[in-house]
Parts: structure tokens; C-alpha cells; sequence
């Protein structure tokens, strides 16, 4: 099945948060339930290196589930738990796919990084941790290194930025239009690139608390939890989102 990307005002980057808050409000005990359901999961499952990388290639298809759940809602239907494995029961294996391709892109960004700028890092923990005073001698290493820090740092983001916007719908394409992973990547791409500005003020807003909570999640050792935090009107707004990016092809 084809979809049409449309092009939408910068203002609805705050009404999909709305949205979401709405759906949510139609069965906010239940998605509270799902999604404690996958934070234990997951901690459980982190506990186990290899169980804990199935987890990271099959979250695409959580995330499906929880847009069909959120797709039920919207034509009157109850949320259940089962909705979590909806996205093992309809196209999974373009979803893990997705996930896949997903995690190797991780990997090669960080591996980029790591070539740019790995014996700058280096230099700059050994001057740290020498156990001396940041003596000339230190300082002199850390301006060398700087350069190649920052680029690593800067080519990081960058590319994190262009995955991100790569993978954002790619799930929600595989499972409610059928798209294979590769195609759905570039209409993802080109959705966000077609609504920067929407996006930038949906992203900001709602990262706002999580940057905000970090040095708290951080301190307690759950770096992730500001998000699994809002994970609630993250779910439910996506699925907004993607409802009013993507239409299907006008009928002849």
C-alpha cells in the first residue's frame, strides 16, 4: 500500500500532543498497565546481555502494538493488554527487521565516532586520570584533542538526528500500510523533512521535562526513566502524528 506525506502548519506539532493527551484520557489506567508492563520487562530482560539486544530488535514491534491500541480507541474499542503483541501477529518480521536496521545504524554512528575521535577521548581520560594537577602539560593535551572531540561529538548528532528522523514512523508504516523496513525509512525521512518545523516544536515540548529530570534519573542510576516517564503521551501522540502526516492515495 502507498501513503501521501502531507505538509501541515508548525502549530500542529502542539495539537498532536493534545491528541494524544485525549486518547490517552479515553483509558489512561490501561496504558499505564501496558507500559509498566514493558518498563519491568525490559529491566528484567536487561539483566541479560544477549535477552537484552532481542529487546532492542523487537521494540518496533511494541511500538505497533501500542499505536493499535491506540487506532482501537479511536474507533471505539477497548484497550487491552493484548494489544502489546499485536505487532507480532501482523507483519513482525518487517518490524524486527526495522529494529535491525535500526541498532546497526546505532552501532555504525558510534563506531564513526569513535574513529574520529577515539584517541582524542583517550588522551583527554589519560590527562584526567593521572592523578596530577591540570597542569600545563594536561591542558596543553586537551586543547590538541579538542578539535577531534568536537567533531566526533558534532558528526554523532548529526547522524543520530538522521536516524532518528529515519526510524520515527518507520514502524507505524510497516504495520498499519504494510511498507517493507527500507521504504518505510525513506517516507519517514521525508515526512519529517517535509514538517521540520511541526516536529521541532512537538520534540521540544516533549523532551522538555525528560532534559529536565535527567540529572535526577541520572543520580538514581535510570538514565531513561524521564522518558518511560512520558511514554504515556509519547505513544499516543505518534500515532496522532502519524494520522495526520500520512493518507492514503486519493481513490480514482
Amino acid at each position: 500500500m502507498s501513503v501521501n506525506i502531507r505538509s501541515v502548519a508548525a502549530m500542529r506539532g502542539w495539537d498532536w500532543l493534545v491528541e494524544g493527551a485525549a486518547i490517552f484520557g479515553k483509558a489512561s489506567a490501561m496504558w499505564v498497565a501496558l507500559l509498566a508492563v514493558l518498563f519491568v520487562g525490559s529491566r528484567l530482560m536487561m539483566m541479560a546481555p544477549v535477552i537484552s539486544v532481542i529487546m532492542v530488535l523487537v521494540t518496533p514491534n511494541f511500538i505497533a502494538g501500542l499505536a493499535h491500541g491506540a487506532q482501537a480507541l479511536g474507533q471505539g474499542k477497548p484497550l487491552r493488554l493484548g494489544y502489546l503483541a499485536s505487532g507480532f501477529l501482523r507483519n513482525a518480521v518487517p518490524l524486527i527487521v526495522v529494529g535491525v536496521l535500526s541498532l546497526a545504524g546505532q552501532v555504525l554512528i558510534l563506531l564513526l565516532m569513535a574513529q574520529i575521535g577515539g584517541d582524542a577521548f583517550n588522551s583527554i581520560l589519560d590527562a584526567m586520570s593521572s592523578g596530577a594537577p591540570p597542569g600545563d602539560a594536561a591542558q596543553q593535551t586537551v586543547r590538541e584533542v579538542a578539535p577531534n572531540v568536537i567533531l566526533a561529538a558534532l558528526t554523532g548528532f548529526a547522524l543520530l538526528m538522521l536516524l532518528m528522523m529515519t526510524t520515527a514512523f518507520a514502524s507505524l508504516l510497516v504495520f498499519f500500510d504494510g511498507i517493507r523496513a527500507l521504504p518505510a525509512f525513506g517516507l519517514s525521512l521525508r515526512a519529517c523533512a517535509k514538517n521540520l518545523l511541526p516536529l521541532l516544536l512537538y520534540g521540544v515540548t516533549l523532551l522538555t521535562p525528560v532534559l529536565a529530570m535527567m540529572p535526577l534519573t541520572v543520580a538514581i542510576g535510570q538514565p531513561d526513566l524521564g522518558l518511560w516517564l512520558v511514554s504515556p503521551l509519547l505513544t499516543t501522540s505518534l500515532y496522532a502524528c502519524y494520522r495526520d502526516i500520512f493518507v492514503p492515495p486519493a481513490a480514482d
